[in-house]
């Protein structure tokens, strides 16, 4: 067996053997030699993007910073609003970059940057600073570049029709780094006697973390032998913003808007929701978040190609909703594995099936314009909905309304409203192509 396959056959082997008969044909038979599409290259990018996600979970806890700093949850929701606006700004130089010049340099640059608005974090001691905007502002700007690259390197070592499972079982190393996160900042925090040095450690762990996966994503870019995403392109520049229109992915983007805020909101808000229930352990929650996600996108990772990308989008977005309902039965920390059984399903489904939807509007070599516009609308939907959340629940609170309560269901709702939306709208154009025909 090549070095390669040695490290990726348990997915390719395991996984496929329990679900595909055919497969285990293909296995039996030395003659026939399956087609392997994970090598060394993805196993790197695998771990680089596992400490990417302990990075980005061990900021689940980013409302004590806020708190650690004067502030409340009112400016948690500006704050990490306004700092996706980097995000998107960036995100429109990114694409067009990464299919001119490559991922490889981008994908490093970025978590240098990463890192140096983390460390800028230390040097704020007021929410009243612009300095904590700022600082917000590239941490999520870079976040925004290290995920594109990230993901349009791993979107290209897959062969035509394997892309959103390619992207699914890589993209399965997330989930592990957002489960090991939130462990380890139980434990940092576990001595509530030293609340400013806990948050101080907070960030110099989640810095040490991006560190790792630099190291990782360049093991990565060497070892890659078919990726086009690490080789310059030499091809006439182009206008992103006339392949966008020429490609014209329509709702989708909606959908990529709404996902950034509903995969998004536990991030950010259910650290002061658990506080608000005098619940203060949450590694729960993300532990069973993040296993249900892992467990289900590898054995499902079949499922964008056997029920089509849009049905495997509604059933992800309504078991969001039904994610968001479940939280209003939460009363104590075990209640917390409900919403998070739900939305680790949700999450499985939608974020590679909703990127290799908007993708498949575009040709192959503007994969990067596609993938970070879509990524793009991800970071707009958390500028519109984390302030949006905020203000719902200062508003609910004024009212004498449950806070939370009424903001899950306002979600719950507005994703059910989308998925209609999106329905309606397939079958007009079923229509409107039959009739055409």
């Amino acid at each position: 067996m090549p070095i390669a396959d040695q490290h990726f056959w348990w997915i390719d082997n395991l996984i496929s053997t329990c679900t595909s008969p055919e497969r285990q044909r293909m296995l039996t038979e030395p003659h026939e030699k399956p087609d392997r599409v994970y090598n060394l290259s993805l196993l790197h990018a695998f771990i680089a993007n596992v400490f990417q996600l302990i990075s980005v979970s061990l900021l689940f806890r980013y409302a004590d910073y806020v708190s650690s700093i004067g502030g409340d949850e009112w400016h948690l929701g500006w704050i990490v609003g306004i700092s996706a606006v980097g995000a998107i700004l960036f995100r429109i130089i990114q694409g067009a970059a990464i299919d001119r010049f490559g991922a490889e340099w981008i994908w490093y640059l970025c978590m240098v940057g990463q890192i140096a608005g983390l460390t800028w974090h230390l040097q704020i001691d007021s929410v009243s600073s612009v300095s904590v905007y700022l600082a917000r502002t590239l941490y999520a700007s870079s976040l925004a570049g290290t995920f594109g690259a990230w993901l349009s390197f791993v979107s290209l070592q897959a062969p035509a029709g394997r892309v959103a499972e390619v992207i699914g079982v890589v993209g399965a190393s997330g989930f592990v780094g957002m489960a090991t996160g939130p462990v380890i900042g139980d434990y940092i925090f576990a001595d509530t006697s030293t609340f400013d040095r806990n948050v101080e450690l907070m960030l110099y762990v989640s810095a040490g973390s991006v560190v790792m996966s630099l190291l990782f994503a360049i093991c990565a870019c060497r070892s890659s032998a078919r990726s086009k995403s690490n080789q310059p392109q030499k091809t006439p520049r182009k206008n992103p913003i006339r392949i966008v229109r020429e490609a014209n992915p329509g709702f989708v983007l909606v959908l990529g808007a709404l996902m950034g805020m509903t995969i998004g909101f536990p991030g950010t808000y259910l650290r002061p929701f658990a506080a608000s229930m005098s619940i203060e352990q949450i590694k729960l929650f993300f532990i069973v978040y993040n296993f249900t996600a892992f467990i289900s996108r590898l054995f499902f990772r079949k499922a964008p190609q056997q029920l089509g990308l849009k049905k495997t989008i509604i059933l992800g977005y309504l078991l969001m909703a039904g994610s968001m309902l479940l939280y209003l039965v939460v009363d104590s920390e075990s209640d917390l594995v409900w919403p998070a059984f739900a939305g680790g399903l949700a999450h499985s489904f939608l974020f590679p099936s909703v990127i290799t939807l908007c993708t498949e509007y575009f040709s192959s070599a503007d994969r990067g314009v596609a993938t970070n516009l879509i990524l793009g609308m991800y970071d707009m939907g958390t500028l519109i909905g984390m302030p949006l959340a905020g203000a719902v629940l200062t508003q609910s609170r004024l009212l004498g309304l449950a806070p939370y309560a009424t903001t899950f269901t306002c979600i719950a709702l507005l994703i059910s409203a989308t998925m209609v939306t999106f329905v309606l709208l397939g079958r007009i154009h079923q229509k409107a192509s039959t009739q055409n025909s």
